[in-house]
């Protein structure tokens, strides 16, 4: 795993190039084994390495034979001996051992696009052609790995992350529509940053960039090609014993490293099997990693425990309390460099720096909620569908029953959550899926916050991707949470709380393979009634203890409403104060102070949506920001 970061340069000067070897610097935790840096015409090139693969002979930047071409690689490809050895066959010479090198020797042979169709794995590269003067930049197909660009007066710039483009920025001017989608999501999904000027490169696209002022993006992968020249399954059987296949095959592709690897294990179904896979593939005991909460209600270490005894992991449990992630909260908000609120990212920062104390890469269960159907919001339509079937006189009933429950633990999770499905059950299927995709604010709620002219218009970015295919319902839901879900929050997490700790994640679950075998299978394969993952859990049933299969999904959560009520009041009260608010001109404090004085009193819970107004203010307190 790598950082990479350069420039295209239209007017460079010695100042500009000191500024990029500084940002280059900035990705240090990204790679922290080696670094280099390359001056060559108009174009600067930055590399930070953290060595897995090659680890002698991977320097980088890294030059074709004739020097005609350079390249800059983050990530992994796990094909590449597979690529290698097809081009060693038709005549081509190796200096290294590493993907790097496949991936220039590849492009000298079938172009860009040849090259890019032909890589499996998680990637963001930069290559220039000197022959041409062009310089590609290529992220891969579902954004594993990130990619920021800023086109200013004296060239474009890239990066890995945000903190190596800031400094180029002349104002720091908050775009609106990415807070608008922070708010709502609790995340901001690309082409958006938190910056007007900046973009993220969205996922399985190239930049291309012919000079500082003439460049474009185009995409070189389709989910949408992909998903419209599927051809359903028609057995189960044939459809579980590919997917049995394609996930063994593609555990034992990732588990290729030249340093030590473990696993993320958290107990849900996802990383278990990933771990009972790594264990049946492996010579020896395999590294298994997981943390537990002193509150029960947040603590799957019992079933993570459960499942390293069966599949015999020699397993690290850390028990943390509120006081290991809040000493570290500061630091973690911002690392991410732009409004992150997933709370979950304070566990997963955790659970990776046990884990770096032994490896160096893990794999993990990421992504298979989004592919085979998880969450509990995908059996919203289900309930929505039977609660339409009931007398109108009950559903009154149960609707103003909700409305006056006092709140506790039970209510706010299962009834709260369930009066969203009843104020949306009899509008669109779109309309219910995007009401369970806002994870923070809802619209009106957005509205309210907001001060009228910061607040602008979202559900159309959401719904382009909901309606671009006339699929099932289901599919839909799959489809746009893949696209924005997975790109904006869990890769994103995932990305940088491991690379903060220098260590690198691998997601089976994400070979293009098992996405195309996803959607070719009906929506009842993944989901039946109300059995969720079906298709998985059948598949690999014979690898895990029994209960495993029986235990409800809980989430890599944290206990923030009592954080919040108790030992994190004071520091947010002080952080959303009415100065702080009323200086920013950004927020209506009255709106923000009934959401704490409701929190704080027990009458709601707010957790998070007052986390995703602390992190801002977190952010907004350590950048200097011109309008907004």
């Amino acid at each position: 795993m790598c950082g990479i970061s350069g420039a295209y340069l239209s007017n460079g000067n010695e100042t500009t190039t000191q500024l990029l070897k500084s940002a280059n610097a900035l990705l240090a935790r990204r790679g922290p084994d080696d670094s280099g840096f390359l001056i060559d015409d108009h174009v600067v090139l930055g590399h930070r390495r953290l060595s897995i693969i090659d680890l002698s002979t991977g320097h980088q930047p890294m030059f074709s034979d004739d020097k005609s071409k350079v390249i800059v690689f983050n990530g992994e490809i796990y094909n590449f001996k597979e690529i290698k050895s097809g081009l060693s066959q038709m005549g081509h010479e190796f200096k290294t051992s590493s993907d790097t090198e496949v991936i220039i020797k590849g492009y000298e042979v079938f172009g860009l696009e040849g090259i890019l169709s032909r890589l499996e794995g998680m990637f963001a590269f930069a290559l220039y052609d000197k022959s041409n003067q062009t310089l590609f930049v290529a992220r891969d197909r579902f954004g594993e790995k990130p990619v920021y660009y800023y086109v200013g007066d004296s060239g474009l710039y890239f990066a890995s992350e945000l903190k190596a483009i800031v400094p180029f920025l002349p104002a720091q001017i908050i775009d609106k529509t990415a807070l608008n989608l922070f708010l709502s999501l609790s995340y901001i999904p690309a082409p958006y940053t938190i910056y007007r000027s900046v973009r993220k490169l969205e996922a399985g696209c190239v930049l291309q960039v012919r000079n500082a002022s003439d460049f474009f993006v185009k995409p070189y992968y389709s989910l949408k090609d992909v998903i419209q020249k599927r051809q359903l399954y028609s057995s189960y059987e044939s459809a579980k014993s590919d997917l049995r296949n394609l996930l063994e095959r593609s555990v034992e592709e990732r588990m290729i490293s030249d340093v030590p690897l473990g696993a993320f294990l958290s107990g849900g179904i996802d990383s278990s099997i990933i771990s009972a896979i790594m264990a049946k593939k492996s010579d020896s005991p395999i590294s298994t990693f997981s943390i537990g909460f002193k509150e029960e209600a947040y603590d799957e270490s019992g079933r993570a425990e459960l499942v390293a005894k069966h599949i015999g992991s020699q397993h690290t449990l850390h028990i943390v309390d509120h006081n290991d992630l809040l000493n570290v909260a500061d630091s973690i908000v911002d690392y991410f460099d732009e409004p992150f609120g997933d709370s979950s990212a304070l566990p997963s920062w955790m659970v990776a720096k046990k884990s770096r104390e032994k490896v160096t890469v893990v794999l993990t269960g990421d992504c298979a909620d989004e592919l085979f159907g998880g969450y509990e919001k995908y059996l919203a339509p289900y309930y929505a569908t039977r609660y339409n079937s009931l007398p109108g006189l009950i559903r009154r009933i149960v609707e103003k029953t909700i409305a006056v429950i006092p709140h506790s633990s039970y209510t706010n999770h299962f009834l709260r959550k369930a009066k969203k499905v009843i104020r949306n059950s009899r509008g669109s299927s779109f309309d219910l899926h995007y009401n369970m995709m806002q994870m923070a604010f809802n619209d009106s709620e957005r509205s309210r916050v907001l001060q009228d002219q910061n607040a602008v218009e979202i559900k159309s970015l959401i719904q382009k991707y909901y309606d671009e295919m006339n699929i099932s319902i289901m599919d839909k839901g799959f489809y746009t949470d893949v696209k924005v879900v997975l790109e904006g929050d869990m890769l994103t997490k995932v990305d940088r709380m491991c690379m903060m700790n220098s260590l690198e994640a691998r997601v089976p679950y994400l070979d293009s393979k098992i996405v195309r075998a996803s959607f070719s299978m009906p929506s009842d394969y993944k989901i039946q009634g109300r059995n969720r993952k079906r298709i998985l859990k059948d598949a690999f049933s014979d690898l895990l203890p029994p209960e495993i299969f029986q235990f409800s999904k809980r989430g890599f959560g944290v206990p923030l409403a009592q954080w919040f009520r108790k030992e994190l009041r004071n520091e947010l009260e002080s952080t959303l104060s009415n100065k702080s608010i009323e200086e920013q001109q950004i927020f209506s404090y009255k709106e923000v102070r009934r959401l704490l004085d409701e929190h704080i009193q027990g009458k709601e819970n707010h957790a998070s949506k007052l986390w995703c107004l602390f992190v801002f203010q977190k952010w907004y307190s350590k950048n200097v920001l011109v309008g907004a």
